[in-house]
């Protein structure tokens, strides 16, 4: 990247969009609703990631909310972050959580897990915005 600033992550973020994709690509329910939640909380050396479903209510047929959060130190090499969790919402959490990176703009940001995630390994997409 010589020559060009890496943008930096530092900063707290909204979730502005959940998006899931099946295996030909097309858009499919999100696990998180059609009113997702959460924030990523960016330090120098640690992050914090809140995500969920954020309805008042589900539907009888909904299946059960979905809810993670992660916490620990992190990497982050301009297109993808590494956070090796030492707080979790779930056992599985636990495992490093490694996340494709995009800026769209100064402010707003978009993550692809690339471990598993939500009970599924590829196929999802968060929205963030920065609030500062």
């Amino acid at each position: 990247m010589r020559g060009i600033a890496m943008q930096s992550l530092v900063g707290i973020w909204k979730l502005v969009e959940a998006r899931a994709f099946d295996d030909a690509g097309h858009e499919v329910s999100s696990p998180l609703g059609p009113k997702p939640m959460g924030g990523l909380f960016v330090e120098a050396e640690r992050i914090m990631v809140i995500v969920g479903d954020g309805r008042i209510t589900l539907p009888p047929d909904a299946p059960n909310r979905a809810f993670l959060a992660y916490s620990g130190p992190y990497t982050f090499d301009g297109t993808r972050y590494v956070c090796q969790p030492d707080g979790a919402s779930s056992p599985e959490m636990f495992a490093d959580q490694i996340r494709g990176a995009r800026f769209e703009s100064p402010t707003r940001l978009v993550v692809h897990p690339l471990s598993r995630l939500l009970d599924r390994s590829a196929g999802l997409e968060f929205v963030f915005e920065r609030v500062g």
